[in-house]
C-alpha cells in the first residue's frame, strides 16, 4: 500500500520515492509509487498535479488502496524525484477548509446540513438541505465565516478509532472502517474528510460567496476562497471602474446609470418599431398604386434581394388587409423564402397555388387557403418563380 504523505504534512512539496508498479491506461502511462504525496482524487476534491522526474503527472486515483499516477509520457525508472503543483495543491487547501467553515456556519446558524461538496476548476459548490436562502440571509453567513476566517483558528487533522467516534460532535456521520480521520477546526467544526486543509483558518483567506440558488429542494451555494476570490475581486473592480470611466459616473453611481442607459434604449427601440411600422404602411400604400390589375383583383408582386423574412411576411400583411388583393412577396437572403397572401374575401386557394410553384421551382412549404409560405428554393430561380405565379393566377381569374 502507498504511503500516503499528502496525510503526514499536506504542505510537503517535493519527495523521493521508488515506482513499484505501472502499466499502460486508456488516458497514458500509470505508475505506483511506495510513497507519495500527491492527492488523489475523491471526497470532491481533484487530484494533484506536477512531476515524476521528467515525466508530467496529469492525474491521480485510488484503486483498491492502490495510488495511481497518470502520466502524459513514458514512465522513468527505479527511484525518483517528484514534485507537486503546489500552486494547485494549496488553491484546493484553501477551498477545502473554507468549504469545512462556511458548512460549519450554515449548520450552526440555520440549521441546515452540508448533503454534498464540488471544488471545481473556477468555483466550488455546497448544497444545503434548506431552501430559500435570501440575499441577507447569505450575507450573514459570509460574514460569520469571514470572521472565524479572521480569528486565525487552528486547523488541525488526526485519526480516531471506531470506539472514540460516538463522544465526538461529528458534524456528519464517518464511513465504516477501522480507523476515521478527522479534520478539527478548533471550536468551530469537526468532520470526516480524508482531504488536504490548511494549518489555519487565516490561510483560508477571503471567503466570497457568489450565488444561491434552489437545487433539489435545497439550496446550492457557489463560492471563491483566497486567490480565488481575490481573482474574482480584481477582474470586476477593474471592469467596473473601466465601465464607471466609460459613462463618466463613480463607481457607486453605476448600476443607477446603467438603468437609465436600459430605459433610454427601450425607448429607443419602441421608437425604431414605430418608425419601421410607419415606414412598412407608406411601402405597402406604394405597392398597392404598382399592382396589376386583373378585372377588380390586384396583385403585388415583389422579390427582396436582402431583407428580414418576418418583415417581408408583415408586409404581405398589410398589403391583403386592403380588399380584392393577392401578394406574391419573397426575400432572397439570408435565405430565399416566399409569401403568398391574399384578402379574405378573394376565392383563391394561395397554399395550392405555392404548391404548383415549388413543384415547378423546387423547394417546399404550406400553409392555409389564405396565407402560404415555402422556403427551399433557389435564389436565382424567384424572379421567374414570381413571374409565373402571376401567369397563373391571370389563367384563373380569366
Amino acid at each position: 500500500m502507498t504511503v500516503r504523505l499528502y496525510f503526514e504534512d499536506p504542505y510537503l512539496q517535493r519527495f523521493e520515492a521508488r515506482i513499484e508498479a505501472s502499466r499502460e491506461g486508456e488516458a497514458g502511462w500509470e505508475v505506483a509509487l511506495d510513497r507519495t504525496c500527491f492527492y488523489p482524487e475523491g471526497g470532491g476534491q481533484p487530484s494533484d498535479r506536477g512531476t515524476l522526474g521528467e515525466a508530467r503527472v496529469a492525474h491521480v486515483y485510488e484503486q483498491d488502496g492502490q495510488i495511481w499516477h497518470v502520466l502524459t509520457g513514458a514512465p522513468p525508472d527505479g527511484s525518483i524525484s517528484a514534485q507537486i503543483d503546489w500552486e494547485r495543491r494549496f488553491d484546493h487547501m484553501q477551498q477545502h477548509t473554507g468549504q469545512h467553515l462556511l458548512s460549519a456556519v450554515a449548520l450552526g446558524r440555520l440549521g441546515a446540513q452540508t448533503l454534498s461538496f464540488h471544488l471545481g476548476a473556477e468555483s466550488s459548490t455546497i448544497d444545503l438541505d434548506l431552501a430559500g436562502l435570501t440575499d441577507d440571509t447569505c450575507h450573514a453567513l459570509e460574514d460569520e465565516a469571514n470572521r472565524l476566517v479572521m480569528a486565525s483558528i487552528p486547523v488541525r487533522a488526526y485519526v480516531v478509532e471506531p470506539d472514540d467516534i460516538p463522544r465526538l460532535n461529528l458534524r456528519k456521520p464517518p464511513t465504516k472502517g477501522e480507523q476515521t480521520r478527522v479534520v478539527e477546526i478548533s471550536g468551530v467544526d469537526l468532520s470526516p474528510c480524508g482531504g488536504t486543509h490548511v494549518r489555519s483558518t487565516a490561510e483560508i483567506g477571503l471567503i466570497k460567496v457568489r450565488r444561491a440558488e434552489r437545487y433539489k429542494g435545497g439550496t446550492r451555494l457557489e463560492f471563491l476562497c483566497g486567490w480565488r476570490a481575490l481573482r474574482d475581486y480584481q477582474w470586476k473592480h477593474a471592469a467596473i471602474s473601466q465601465l464607471a470611466r466609460e459613462l463618466s459616473v463613480a463607481d457607486r453611481d453605476l448600476i443607477e446609470a446603467v438603468h437609465r442607459l436600459q430605459a433610454f434604449e427601450r425607448e429607443a427601440r419602441q421608437e425604431a418599431e414605430h418608425a419601421r411600422r410607419e415606414l412598412l404602411i407608406r411601402e405597402a400604400a406604394a405597392l398597392q398604386q404598382e399592382a396589376q390589375l386583373f378585372g377588380s383583383l390586384r396583385v403585388i408582386a415583389r422579390s427582396f434581394a436582402d431583407r428580414p423574412a418576418a418583415e417581408v411576411k408583415h408586409l404581405g400583411g398589410l398589403l391583403v388587409a386592403e380588399p380584392g388583393t393577392v401578394a406574391l412577396l419573397a426575400t432572397q437572403a439570408p435565405a430565399p423564402r416566399l409569401f403568398f397572401l391574399r384578402s379574405p374575401e378573394v376565392e383563391l386557394d394561395m397554399r395550392e397555388l405555392l404548391r404548383r410553384v415549388t413543384a415547378r421551382f423546387g423547394g417546399g412549404g404550406g400553409g392555409r387557403p389564405e396565407a402560404a409560405e415555402g422556403g427551399g428554393m433557389a435564389a436565382a430561380a424567384i424572379p421567374d418563380a414570381l413571374a409565373w405565379a402571376v401567369g397563373q393566377l391571370r389563367s384563373e381569374v380569366s
